[in-house]
């Protein structure tokens, strides 16, 4: 199993683990569940890419990365989004099946996701989509985890983290910090 995959498994249980023991009222999760709301969200970070599918290498490349997203959160918590993401650099990774390198340059990813909210502040993602790059696309799963803070005026600052698996290519760990604006959303 490849070693972002497993740090993601266990942070994922850390929070669902973390929110069933929590001494929260249920008011708050009403209360941010009882409207429809979008949400964009611009990110900076940082994707880690696994190098190392063969014997020669066993590198780590760490490539950064900028984001825009819009989402649509609906009453019961579930949405679906639109992400969008940039690498910003050039680079060369390995490919999983015939273990030949490929030369990635500024690929962008296009994704559509379903979200679940659990609580205020957290958010799972999962989707499909596809990595544009003018030598080849690339087909992706992503699976991801976000937190939200809450700032004055609908607007909230994030942390996200996201697993890219790549069944033709490279995989990648994304870490990000989200600016988030909402919309449609009742004040408190």
């Amino acid at each position: 199993m490849y070693p972002e995959l497993k740090i993601f498994i266990i942070l994922t249980v850390f929070v669902f683990s973390n929110g069933l023991f929590a001494q929260e009222t249920d008011h708050q999760n009403e209360h941010n569940h009882t409207y429809n709301y979008h949400k964009l969200t611009g990110m900076l970070g940082y994707a880690f890419i696994d190098n190392s599918f063969s014997n020669q290498s066993n590198d780590i490349l760490i490539v950064p990365a900028i984001g825009l997203n819009y989402d649509y959160i609906f009453k019961s918590g579930w949405g679906l989004g639109v992400h969008s993401d940039m690498l910003l650099q050039q680079f060369k990774a390995e490919s999983h099946g015939n273990k030949t390198e490929i030369i990635r340059e500024n690929p962008i990813a296009l994704l559509g996701l379903l979200l679940f909210k659990p609580n205020h502040s957290w958010t799972l993602s999962v989707g499909y989509g596809t990595e544009f790059e003018k030598h080849e696309n690339l087909q992706l799963l992503r699976v991801g985890l976000e937190y939200g803070m809450e700032l004055p005026k609908n607007w909230e600052l994030g942390f996200s983290l996201e697993f890219d698996y790549k069944p033709n290519a490279y995989n990648s760990l994304l870490f990000g910090i989200n600016f988030v604006k909402l919309f449609s959303q009742k004040s408190k």
